[in-house]
C-alpha cells in the first residue's frame, strides 16, 4: 500500500477502511488529519505506521461487521499519544509501549484524544487461535509496557517498522512470521499460559496439519488456501512441509486417501461407495482418485473392500 496521507476526516476513513477493516469515525475534531504507511509482509500479515493529529473515535459497528465481514486480529502497538480500545465490554487504556488486541469479526471502538502514534500489526484469526488458547478473552485488554515479552514485540515492531523498505520480500515473509510468533508469546504471557506453549516453525506446521484433517471433505481445500488461512506464502509454507520431507499438496493427498482407506476398511461404512467416499474427500475424478491409492497401497479401492492382499 505504502504511504497515505488524510487531509480530512472523510479522506481518513477511506485510508484506515483500505489499511486494515471498514470502519467509521466519530467525534473527529475540526483540524484533524492522518498519515499511514504500510508493509505487507505476508498474505494478510502487515505493520502499518499510523499518525494522527487531532481527537477522534474509529469505530466497527455491529452493521459494518455484518455488511463487511473480516477475519483478522489486529495489535496496536501504542507509541505515542493517549487512547483506548473498547471491545466486549472491556476497556484498554493505551500507554507508550504497550498496546491492545482487538477482534475484527465483532464491533469495537478506539477512542483517541490527542495525537496519537500507532504501530498497528494485523493477523489473519487462523494463525493466533492456533498459537493461544482463550484468545476471545484477550480482545480489548491491554498489554503493559512492563511485561517483558511486550517489551520485546514492542522493540521488534519499531525496528521492522523502520527498515521494512530495505527488506526482501522473503525478508519480510520471514520476519512476518517472526512478528505473529511475537505477538502470540506476548498474548500467552498476558494470559498467564506456560512459556513452553507451541510457537515458531514447527507449531506453525503443527497447525497446518491440523487444519489439512479439518478440511479433507472440502474439495476447494488446496496449498494455497492452507497458506492463506495461516497467513502465509504458498513457498513458505512448501519450505515447511518440505523440512517434513513431503510438500503441502502431497501431505493434503496423503491424508485423503488415509481417510480413504479407513472408511473403505470400516464394516460401518460398506454401505457407501467408493466414488461417494472419494467425492466426500475431496476427489471429484474417480480415476484420479484410483491412480492415486494404487500408487499409495498397492491396490485398487474395489480390491480394498474385497479384502485382496497388496500385489
Amino acid at each position: 500500500m505504502g504511504a497515505h496521507i488524510a487531509g480530512s476526516a472523510e479522506e481518513w476513513v477511506h485510508v484506515i477502511s483500505e489499511s486494515f477493516v471498514p470502519l467509521s469515525l466519530a467525534n473527529v475534531s475540526g483540524s484533524f488529519h492522518g498519515s499511514a504507511e504500510q508493509t505487507v509482509l505476508l498474505p494478510g500479515v502487515t505493520v502499518t505506521d499510523v499518525h494522527t493529529y487531532g481527537s477522534s473515535v474509529v469505530l466497527r459497528t455491529p452493521r459494518l461487521v455484518r455488511v463487511a465481514p473480516r477475519e483478522d486480529y489486529l495489535f496496536s502497538l501504542h507509541l505515542g499519544g493517549a487512547g483506548a480500545v473498547l471491545q466486549d465490554e472491556r476497556e484498554a487504556v493505551l500507554r507508550p509501549g504497550g498496546g491492545a488486541l482487538y477482534d475484527t469479526t465483532r464491533p469495537y471502538r478506539l477512542v483517541f484524544p490527542t495525537d496519537t502514534w500507532e504501530l498497528v500489526l494485523q493477523v489473519p484469526r487462523r494463525p493466533l487461535r492456533d498459537r493461544v488458547r482463550g484468545i476471545d478473552e484477550l480482545s480489548g485488554r491491554a498489554l503493559s509496557a512492563d511485561h517483558p515479552a511486550a517489551r520485546v514485540l514492542a522493540a521488534f515492531l519499531r525496528e521492522l517498522a523502520g527498515v521494512s523498505k530495505d527488506l526482501t520480500p522473503e525478508q519480510r515473509a520471514e520476519f512476518g512470521l517472526t512478528a505473529v510468533d511475537l505477538l502470540a508469546t506476548a498474548l500467552r504471557a498476558t494470559a498467564g499460559e506456560e512459556t513452553s506453549a507451541p510457537s515458531g516453525r514447527q507449531a506453525l506446521l503443527r497447525a497446518m496439519r491440523s487444519c489439512v484433517q479439518e478440511h479433507l471433505t472440502d474439495s476447494s481445500f488446496t496449498p494455497a488456501v492452507l497458506a492463506r488461512l495461516h497467513g502465509i506464502s504458498p513457498r513458505y509454507a512448501a519450505d515447511l512441509f518440505g523440512e517434513a520431507g513431503t510438500s503441502p499438496a502431497a501431505y493434503i493427498r496423503d491424508q485423503r486417501l488415509q481417510a480413504a482407506h479407513r472408511a473403505l476398511t470400516d464394516p460401518r461404512q460398506s454401505h457407501r461407495t467408493i466414488a461417494g467416499i472419494a467425492a466426500h474427500l475431496g476427489f471429484t475424478d474417480r480415476t484420479t482418485f484410483t491412480r492415486a491409492f494404487v500408487r499409495q497401497y498397492g491396490m485398487t479401492p474395489a480390491d480394498l473392500r474385497a479384502g485382496q492382499r497388496p500385489a
